[in-house]
């Protein structure tokens, strides 16, 4: 996104503004970039902070559930906390992969783009951005749109994995059903994803606690 201070206006505009309206505009746009600013910050540091309480199950000072936590406490619909945990998740895989590998990645600064990211594995998510980035580029922009991020999730998540010729026969069936999984997972509308992982939290923490008692 570029500063309000360096934007360059089409020369094709309608109507010419005064001295005075353009300073006016100067002002709008600088305000308008300090709030996308501090969005783009919090959905980050929101979403941090809610998968810690959820790792750390410290949501018990307020319900026996997550689900139940972020709708008493913060009045937060439960898919939009998963939604924006998922997100933070993808900007702390990213920069990880850029410490690895010692590059420079900006991790997604809108969260509709690190939500689509958030639906590959964590190894592909700094890749796919890469990727899409390379296609706005060539479409001579800076930043890829929501449908370039989809359409480069979409084709990686429907991509074969390559077969390895020291696979086994149990590696490629595993392979298999995590692609089943994976595609049966897309066709889920929202409401059956926040089901199936609020039951699976649940399986998680009865193992724990199980696992617990046995100890």
């Amino acid at each position: 996104m570029s500063s309000a201070a360096n934007a360059i206006i089409p020369a094709n505009v309608a109507v010419a503004l005064t001295a005075s309206e353009r300073v006016l505009l100067a002002a709008c746009e600088v305000e308008i970039e300090s709030g996308f600013a501090q969005m783009r910050e919090a959905w980050r540091r929101i979403g941090a902070a809610l998968g810690r309480i959820h790792t750390e199950k410290l949501y018990r000072a307020w319900s026996d559930t997550f689900d139940e936590y972020v709708e008493a406490r913060w009045q937060l619909p439960r898919a939009t906390a998963y939604e924006w945990m998922g997100a933070a998740g993808v900007v702390i895989n990213i920069e990880r992969h850029a410490a690895a590998y010692k590059v420079v990645i900006e991790p997604p600064a809108r969260i509709n783009h690190a939500r689509e990211l958030a639906k590959l594995p964590a190894h592909e998510q700094a890749p796919a951005l890469m990727e899409a980035r390379a296609a706005a580029t060539a479409n001579g922009r800076s930043e890829p749109t929501a449908y370039e991020v989809q359409r480069v999730v979409t084709a990686r998540l429907h991509q074969p994995t390559p077969r390895s010729p020291t696979e086994t026969a149990h590696e490629r069936e595993q392979a298999a059903i995590v692609r089943h999984i994976r595609s049966m997972w897309q066709r889920l509308d929202e409401d059956k994803r926040i089901t199936l992982l609020s039951e699976l939290v649940a399986i998680d923490s009865t193992t724990t606690h199980d696992d617990d008692d046995n100890d």
